[in-house]
């Protein structure tokens, strides 16, 4: 399979940040990635890195894309972004905008128009391998390396395999919407105003139980029990209802996301969303996410995932 044909940029610098602000202000479109650290544990939970793929005017002939990365761990005040995030002739190209726009909002106050969401069109289009690992090699033949999928992305330095990985996922994104782009899908992504019960992420363990008798009891005719479950959140409680304390959250992401699901995890996957589906990363952490908002999984200490007395009554009652 042929490698993308990209430049790659570091930037810790609040000059090189701003000129970087007045480049992308001025483009038709940008594509964006970020990674964050302790995503699981929303008081801990910071971006690490913000990646940006893009092509400008003297881009065009070569077929070169220019792929920046910004470390915001280096105290960098990350204000110079809000003119390009913001201006609504530039077009945000996301894969999963419900994972990343929703955090640039939640820690930076960023509210990203108009949106373009890759995954999106390719729900849209019908397809069931929608990561944006599935799509890449679909329709640009191109495999993304995931190895480095759960690396510790507040260490620095950050080593080259690292950089290749954060690289990538905005530079298959910005190509991916070119040719979405040209098959005339549409990806337009509606932000929503963050809800921070929604956001509520992983407890620990060790906090006070709560009682849950009074739920448990209408836990199957609870509408507001279920409204906000995925496909994927259905299959992830199955999983980890199945197997407790087997997953930590960065583990059972990655294993969802392998080429070969295999056990009970990859069984409970294949009957509920199908053998040919192919869930993205960010889709997972948002499941995850949504599960511990309906108090239906918790973390424990040694930060492995756990159903509560609610999540194993509500899988028994659907499985």
């Amino acid at each position: 399979m042929p490698k993308p044909d990209f430049t790659l940029k570091f930037i810790k610098d609040a000059g090189e940040l701003q000129r970087l602000s007045d480049t992308l202000a001025t483009l038709p479109a940008f594509a964006l990635d970020i990674e964050t650290t302790e995503w699981w544990n929303r008081h801990r939970e910071k971006i690490a890195l913000v990646q940006l793929a893009f092509r400008t005017a003297a881009d065009s002939g070569s077929g070169g894309i220019k792929v920046v990365i910004i470390d915001p761990l280096a105290e960098l005040e990350m204000e110079p972004l809000r003119l390009p995030l913001e201006n609504s002739s530039v077009v945000k190209v996301i894969h999963n905008a419900g994972f990343d726009a929703t955090r640039l909002s939640k820690h930076y106050n960023f509210s990203l128009d108009p949106v373009f969401d890759t995954m999106l069109a390719a729900r849209r289009s019908g397809e069931r391998k929608y990561s944006l690992k599935a799509q890449a090699e679909i329709h640009l033949r191109m495999r993304l390396d995931k190895s480095a999928q759960t690396s510790d992305w507040s260490r620095r330095p950050l080593d080259t395999r690292q950089l290749y990985y954060a690289a990538l996922d905005p530079c298959a994104a910005l190509l991916l919407y070119e040719n979405q782009a040209r098959r005339g899908i549409n990806g337009a992504y509606r932000t929503k105003t963050p809800v921070d019960a929604v956001q509520n992420l992983l407890p620990l363990g060790n906090l006070p139980p709560i009682d849950t008798a009074p739920i448990i009891s209408s836990v199957v005719e609870s509408v507001s029990l279920t409204a906000e479950l995925s496909e994927e959140a259905y299959a992830l409680l199955g999983i980890i209802a199945e197997l407790p304390t087997r997953y930590s959250t960065d583990s059972l992401t990655a294993s969802i996301g392998s080429e070969e699901r295999v056990g009970l995890a990859g069984w409970i996957i294949d009957r509920r969303l199908g053998a040919d589906a192919e869930p993205d990363d960010e889709a997972v952490k948002l499941a995850i996410n949504s599960l511990c908002a309906q108090e239906l999984i918790k973390i424990t200490e040694s930060r492995r995932l756990t159903a509560t007395k609610l999540g194993e009554r509500l899988w028994q009652s659907i499985k």
